[in-house]
């Protein structure tokens, strides 16, 4: 096979793009001639048989000859030479015509339209008989000639084509497994991404919900929020950006949403935007708008967002407007969200390509705005999806008007909001945590890379009576903790941030493992994706909490490491506060044990409502007793994921009616079920079941003495 024709292969090769030969003779040609022919083209695997005159005969005229000219049949080299090599067949016939050689000439010969493809062609051809398998095969041409192909050419071709299919399928393959990685990647780098920031926001939003904070700690919290959920939003527009990977693989969903409030939240969301380029931006209704529809909220938002961020990326001056309307739409009304503009505007021609994906208005709008050019066939996707659209109409130099309209469902029976602008404010209300009654008694080393996490974390920390000591990075925090360690005044817990660059946290906690540093870490980490716990382990920490931070169930792991470590300590160690105990008897007071039920702790833990408390003990005395059966088969099979999962939830519900003794022996199976330790886990099992036993009865007597009480 030429070099020429392996550079043009392709799965659609057909028999007539093989090299073929073309040589003719007829019956009256001596067998001297064809014997020459095969000893002068050593490539020749047979000849072409015609005869010349005649009206008849088997296949195809030659082509090459008289239009009278008939196929005969074919003459193979092997055939020929072998026919020779019989006792005086060479004498007999190297003179006389071919005629006299009818017995080597192939008057059936496979023939081959040129179109047939080379795997078809093949395929066929090895179907013959074993004796003539390897026979040339003739291909006709466009015009009635033929030519002979090798068969060998024929196996080789498909050979070649069948290593290009190999070869494109192993590609594939490694594409789809790259895809596969990139997009896991892409998870959890934006699960990274989102939740960093999003730490930020909501945290200084508690700061301002304190009542004690300073007005320039307000103005500052101010600030980083406004700075964080600018950040967060161009994070959300490259998700966007980025989402082709989904693109036409879209589902939605149809809940109730209020339009009033959806259209004031993405104005709120949008509004630094705009005001950081000095442009104005304005909600107006144009009609009575109704309480509710039936639509998806998250998609119909990301619509808005994307209209509403281009609209702003595209004006200088003036303003941009999103106008809200219900229109009829002759008796399935739909919702109209107007996005209206005084930027740069767009022609006809641009207009015609502004909707297909990965494109712009042109090359220069690229060059000058930034994007993908995804986000407009993503919005109109998703709007077609909501039984809606996404239109457009501009005029360059004058601004557009995108619009989108998205079906409502039924109205029967919705009220509609006469003055919407009434309805923009929101009403929802985010309590803080009271943690005012927890005093954190410990050295804390903080070990985080973000400016605000860390101002985040360490003043709500300092605030409840911790002394934190900070580090900005991985090596800088290991240097902090050897060194107070080596000062015998180490710190009494450290919490480690996971993704910081150079030392991360994983490394971070296995040196300091390494190094013997015995006190307990806390992993912080804005990924929250399966197996990101395990990893936290596996490193080295003791515990795991994802961003963004929640202060209590933080402060309740703080406790809950430093009680578990606070008997190693000496007397008059700084710890975790004790938690409330109920007044001990004269023999309790030689007691180091904890109490088996703190009815005081109980009530606490409820927010001092004896009602309440009353209603959680109820419902953990049949819960208690269904985990310890559940614990126990799933230790007789080795089901350690069961086992941990059940000792955790255990451990929470003993919390949280103050059994601090099932607490710490839940919590001591809990590490085991980790470790997938059989025989420790079958101990400490004993434990938990010993003290949930011994719990139950003191549990029921907490409820009557509560009923009697009320």
């Amino acid at each position: 096979m030429t070099e020429s024709l392996s550079q043009r292969l392709s799965p659609s090769l057909t028999v007539r793009e093989l090299p073929a030969a073309d040589e003719h003779v007829s019956l009256d040609t001596p067998a001297q001639e064809i014997a020459r022919l095969f000893e002068d083209r050593a490539e020749l695997v047979g000849v072409i048989v015609v005869d010349r005159g005649m009206t008849g005969g088997a296949g195809k005229a030659a082509g090459t000859g008289a239009s009278a000219d008939r196929v005969v049949g074919v003459i193979s080299r092997a055939a020929f030479l072998e026919r020779l090599s019989h006792p005086y067949a060479l004498e007999l016939y190297i003179r006389r015509p071919i005629a006299h050689m009818r017995d080597v000439i192939d008057v059936e010969p496979q023939i081959f339209r040129a179109e047939c493809g080379v795997h078809e062609a093949a395929g066929i051809a090895l179907q013959r008989p074993a004796t003539r398998v390897f026979d040339p095969v003739l291909v006709a041409g466009p015009n009635g000639g033929v030519r002979l192909l090798d068969v060998q050419t024929l196996l080789l071709a498909q050979s070649r084509l069948l290593e290009l299919a190999n070869a494109t399928i192993r590609e594939a393959k490694e594409a789809a497994e790259s895809a596969s990685v990139a997009k896991s990647q892409f998870l959890a780098n934006m699960s990274h991404e989102i939740r960093t920031p999003l730490t930020a926001i909501l945290g200084f939003a508690e700061n301002l919900l304190d009542q004690s904070a300073s007005e320039l700690e307000r103005r500052d919290a101010v600030k980083t929020i406004l700075r964080n959920g600018e950040h967060l939003l161009g994070i959300l527009n490259d998700i966007l950006d980025l989402s082709k990977i989904e693109a036409g693989k879209l589902s939605v969903e149809r809940i109730e949403v209020a339009p009033t409030r959806l259209a004031a939240d993405v104005i709120a969301i949008m509004r630094v935007r705009a005001e950081a380029k000095g442009l104005s931006l304005a909600l107006r209704y144009a009609s009575p708008i109704p309480e509710k529809i039936l639509t998806d909220p998250t998609r119909l938002r990301q619509i808005l967002i994307n209209l509403l961020g281009n609209a702003i990326k595209f004006t200088e001056r003036g303003g941009v407007e999103l106008c809200v309307r219900l229109e009829p739409n002759g008796g399935e009304p739909q919702m109209r969200f107007d996005v209206i503009d005084s930027g740069i505007g767009m022609t006809d021609a641009q207009l015609q390509r502004l909707f297909e994906p990965f494109s712009q208005a042109d090359g220069s709008t690229t060059r000058r705005f930034g994007g993908t050019g995804l986000g407009l066939a993503i919005s109109r996707q998703l709007a077609r999806f909501l039984s809606g659209d996404v239109t457009v109409e501009s005029e360059p130099g004058r601004g557009s008007t995108f619009s989108v309209t998205v079906a409502t469902g039924p109205l029967e029976g919705i009220p509609p909001i006469e003055n919407p602008s009434e309805a923009q404010q929101s009403t929802g209300q985010y309590e803080p945590v009271d943690l005012s009654a927890v005093r954190l008694r410990a050295r804390i080393l903080l070990v985080e890379d973000s400016p605000d996490s860390q101002l985040l974390i360490s003043s709500f920390l300092r605030k409840l009576g911790a002394d934190v000591d900070t580090a900005n990075n991985g090596t800088s925090g290991v240097e902090k903790a050897l060194a107070a360690q080596r000062s015998q005044s180490p710190f009494d817990l450290v919490l480690m941030d996971i993704q910081m660059s150079g030392l991360d946290g994983y490394a971070a906690t296995r040196r300091l493992r390494q190094e013997g540093f015995r006190q307990p870490v806390i992993a912080l980490t804005a990924n929250a994706m399966s197996g990101d716990r395990e990893e936290c382990l596996a490193a080295g920490c003791d515990d795991y909490a994802v961003k963004p931070i929640n202060r209590a169930e933080l402060v309740g792991q703080i406790q809950a490491l430093l009680e578990r470590t606070k008997p190693t300590a000496p007397r008059g160690e700084v710890g975790a506060p004790k938690r409330p105990e109920p007044p001990t008897s004269p023999a309790e007071e030689f007691n180091d044990e904890p109490p088996l039920l703190d009815h005081r702790a109980a009530l606490a833990r409820a927010g001092d409502d004896p009602e309440l408390a009353r209603e959680v003990a109820e419902l953990a005395i049949p819960l208690l007793s269904e985990w310890l059966t559940e614990i126990d088969q799933a230790l007789e099979y080795d089901d350690w994921p069961t086992v941990r999962r059940v000792a955790h939830t255990l451990k929470a519900t003993a919390d949280n009616v103050g059994a601090n003794t099932a607490r710490l022996a839940a919590l001591r199976l809990e590490e085991l079920a980790i470790e997938r330790k059989p025989l420790e886990a079958r101990e400490a099992f004993a434990e938990v079941d010993l003290s949930v036993r011994q719990l139950l009865p003191a549990l029921s007597q907490f409820v009557s003495e509560i009923a009697g009480r009320h």
